[in-house]
């Protein structure tokens, strides 16, 4: 892998053939913005990371307002309002940014959304009251991205706003990886028109074009995936993203020593922590009782929105003068959350039963959801942190498998099997990885996203960590995704309440719920 990356490096330094090098300097504002392909982004952090190393010296900040099955009109970022609202939500965002910089990654979720119209057939089930007049089309995506294009410029008070527009990546054939995938050459047909329109208008518009479409893909037995899914780039993905298609494209020449350690780098690091302060600022949990028509009942913590502003600054900070010394590694202290055992309530029983307590704090901490696997072990998603995360927290959200190992009807083992989790409201042991006896993986709903955790190395905690879906709404907290539960037809269910909105990506085409929905 090292010498494949040392390759690309090379590649990068030499072959760039624009202009002059696109560069950042001092008081840059940053702003991505996009669907999926740079919503995940802030999750791994990669093409920040290579930002910061490219120029060290140059104090500029970076803000991901990106969100999953995005179209250029704002449609997923709507709410409770009608998709043409979503633009208003939009200039909302940008407005946050303030942007001089603007690095715009869509094409993937609209050519999705043109298969969906395909698939509903549009003119015979029209959707205008959500979604315009008309279906989806790459002549009609490349008309509004022109028009946000144009809404960013505007919104500029001190400086031009300059572009960078990405293609989307193709859609990668992971058939013989993972079974049920579908054949990806008719939506890489697809793809294709959406990537020369953003090619035409970047050239038309005078904007640097990144063509993500030329990241290799995974060919032959053995070769790493760039995708989890076919359409959503993994870790190995992003990396090779920033290393290659953005060096390329840009003209930036990358340090190979540098690049190669940013995966566990104290510079990740300090990005990954920032991303997570802007996410709760730019799309805080609960907002429908921040500043929803449930205000009423908890707007008073609106407030805390303020608050993140002095963290922000501070983690700005933080990353200019790591960015200015060699990459280290990351340091991650765990943290511990103080338990006090509460006393126990007083049950009045109906003749004939019996209540007794099977396990209680310190073992476990504000339960949510739990489920059984079949070696009689307890999977608890736990949430501290409900319904929102404090300014200037981490999120420290756990799973814990609980156990009875004497069977004397009392727990009396418990391990954390997953930590650092955000709002986890659901938790379902894998039950395809086992016939019987302890599960080695769980599926987990949190915050916006359905997540895989899996144990590969036994020793009962998790240290592999895959985002299966994104996408989920987070207006409400307690109306999160819930009650994952494996069905008779062994299909994994899951719910979401009546006040989120779900806007998704997968590889058949997006998928919008609006409402209450299993």
């Amino acid at each position: 892998m090292r010498s494949l990356l040392f390759t690309l490096l090379l590649l990068c330094s030499v072959t760039f053939a624009g202009d002059a090098p696109f560069t950042l300097a001092d008081g840059d504002r940053v702003m991505l913005l996009g669907d999926t392909l740079l919503e995940r982004e802030a999750t791994f952090g990669h093409l920040e990371t290579r930002m910061h190393e490219q120029f060290p010296a140059a104090h500029f900040s970076v803000r991901n307002i990106a969100w999953s099955a995005e179209t250029p009109h704002g449609w997923s970022r709507a709410s409770f309002d009608p998709a043409e609202k979503g633009m208003d939500r939009l200039k909302e965002h940008i407005a946050l940014v303030q942007p001089t910089v603007a690095v715009l990654g869509f094409g993937m979720a609209a050519s999705l959304q043109e298969m969906t119209d395909r698939a509903n057939d549009w003119t015979l089930n029209p959707d205008p009251a959500r979604y315009g007049a008309e279906p989806m089309s790459a002549a009609r995506f490349k008309k509004e991205l022109g028009e946000l294009m144009d809404v960013i410029s505007a919104s500029a008070k001190d400086a031009k706003v300059r572009f960078i527009l990405l293609s989307p990546i193709r859609h990668e054939d992971l058939r013989s990886v993972r079974a049920g995938l579908p054949d990806p050459s008719a939506h890489n047909a697809l793809l294709a028109t959406y990537s020369k329109a953003i090619a035409e208008l970047a050239k038309e518009r005078g904007a640097a074009f990144v063509p993500c479409d030329s990241l290799p893909t995974a060919k032959g037995k053995g070769a790493p995936p760039v995708t989890d899914n076919g359409i959503h780039l993994n870790e190995n993905g992003y990396r090779l993203l920033s290393v290659s298609a953005f060096s390329e494209a840009l003209g930036w020449v990358p340090s190979p020593s540098r690049i190669i350690t940013t995966q566990t780098s104290a510079l990740t690091a300090a990005v990954l922590r920032k991303n997570a302060l802007w996410f709760h600022r730019f799309r805080p949990a609960n907002s429908t009782y921040l500043f929803g028509f449930r205000k009423g009942e908890q707007g008073r913590n609106a407030v805390e929105m303020d608050q993140f502003t002095p963290l922000l600054k501070a983690a700005d900070e933080e990353i200019w003068k790591l960015a200015q010394t060699p990459a280290a590694a990351a340091t991650v202290q765990p943290e511990t959350t103080p338990h006090t055992p509460l006393p126990l309530p007083v049950f009045t029983l109906a003749d004939g039963l019996e209540i007794s307590l099977w396990a209680d704090a310190p073992m476990l901490a504000k339960p949510v959801q739990m489920n059984w696997d079949a070696a009689g072990r307890l999977w608890v998603a736990s949430t501290p942190i409900y319904p929102m995360i404090e300014p200037g927290k981490v999120a420290s959200d756990k799973i814990y498998v609980l156990e009875d190992t004497d069977h004397d009807g009392k727990a009396d083992k418990t391990t954390v099997f997953a930590n650092g989790l955000l709002l986890p409201t659901c938790v379902e042991p894998d039950i395809t990885t086992v016939k019987s006896g302890p599960a080695t993986a769980s599926y987990a709903g949190a915050s916006t996203e359905l997540l895989y955790l899996s144990d590969t190395n036994g020793d009962g905690v998790s240290d592999q960590q895959r985002i299966v879906l994104s996408g989920f709404g987070t207006e409400d907290t307690h109306h999160n995704i819930h009650t994952l539960y494996w069905g008779p037809d062994g299909l994994l269910y899951l719910d979401q309440s009546v006040y989120t909105h779900t806007h998704m990506e997968t590889p058949w085409g997006v998928v919008r719920v609006n409402s209450g929905a299993v």
